[in-house]
């Protein structure tokens, strides 16, 4: 016997069309499969589901299935913006990568230049001090 039938107990049968028709079940699934022959979708399952999908919100019932995704859209959402800051971040401290590396050519030329004019104090030249390294 298959598990998923009711048992053919006296009232079992009564119990589940009752249930079925409280819930609106059969009526439900009728129409969606008349409209899935009618309109025969390449994907009949997405067409189902689609399909059950649109009843659920019709009686104002969210599946579980559709509140996973608003929570996964929201953690998408804000992983966006993080995302989106941290590039921000990224791009003012490259800038400022940029100033120094400006700043450490020209203070090198001018090292350069005073010890090569001989007022760098007799001292040895700063190591990698060279203008054309920068």
């Amino acid at each position: 016997p298959n598990p998923a039938c009711p048992r053919r107990e006296p009232g079992a049968m009564a119990a589940t069309e009752a249930y079925l028709e409280k819930h609106g079940v059969t009526k439900m699934l009728d129409a969606i499969v008349n409209e899935l022959v009618s309109e025969k979708p390449a994907d009949p399952i997405s067409f189902l589901i689609n399909g059950l999908l649109k009843e659920a919100g019709k009686r104002g019932q969210e599946p579980a299935l559709l509140q996973r995704l608003v929570e996964l859209k929201k953690t998408l959402l804000s992983e966006q913006a993080e995302a989106s800051k941290t590039l921000d971040e990224k791009a003012k401290l490259s800038a400022e990568v940029d100033k120094l590396a400006y700043r450490i050519k020209h203070l090198c030329k001018a090292l350069d230049t005073a010890e090569a004019n001989g007022g760098g104090g007799g001292g040895a030249a700063a190591p990698g001090c060279v203008w054309g390294e920068m």
